[in-house]
């Protein structure tokens, strides 16, 4: 498996990953993700940031993830975190279907450590919903570390934060 910067061409790729993405999350129970988002516009946007990452496995696309160096409303946030300094944030992982469940989340957390390390970043900072048992056991088998309930832009969630 790999990770690369994404294309405008990855967009039809990257929008079948995080519609099968919020069909998994109401198969589950929860919608952490409205209808419609992330949509195309937010894509395009991701990618002309030079910060939306594709990950590739036999030459195909299985999975997203937009990558970003620090973000606001994480800021506002000053008295979560346990570690200062610059630092990465997850947003919009999802993967495709045909390879959930396969147990591959640890290759791809690996993938985006290596990105941040390489950019000199060794703190990365990520939010999911209350509701969303599975990337939360993924991010603690993984470890980072649970930061509570907070209040962020897009409502509340779950954060966690690890050092690299």
């Amino acid at each position: 498996m790999q990770i690369r910067q994404a294309s405008i061409e990855d967009i039809p790729s990257i929008m079948q990953i995080l519609d099968d993405a919020r069909n998994f999350q109401r198969s589950q129970g929860f919608i952490q993700w409205e209808d419609g988002y992330p949509d195309t516009a937010t894509i395009r946007s991701d990618i002309t940031t030079s910060n939306a990452r594709v990950f590739l496995s036999d030459g195909k696309i299985i999975a997203y993830v937009y990558l970003s160096v620090g973000d606001n409303s994480y800021d506002k946030l000053k008295d979560a975190w346990l570690y200062d300094g610059s630092y990465g944030v997850i947003h919009r992982l999802a993967v495709s279907a045909g390879i959930r469940g396969q147990k591959i989340s640890s290759a791809l957390f690996s993938l985006i450590e290596d990105d941040y390390s390489a950019k000199g970043i060794g703190i990365v900072r990520v939010d999911t919903g209350s509701d969303n048992k599975i990337m939360q056991h993924i991010l603690e088998k993984n470890g980072y570390e649970a930061r509570g309930l907070k209040s962020f832009d897009w409502g509340s969630r779950l954060a966690f934060e690890k050092r690299l």
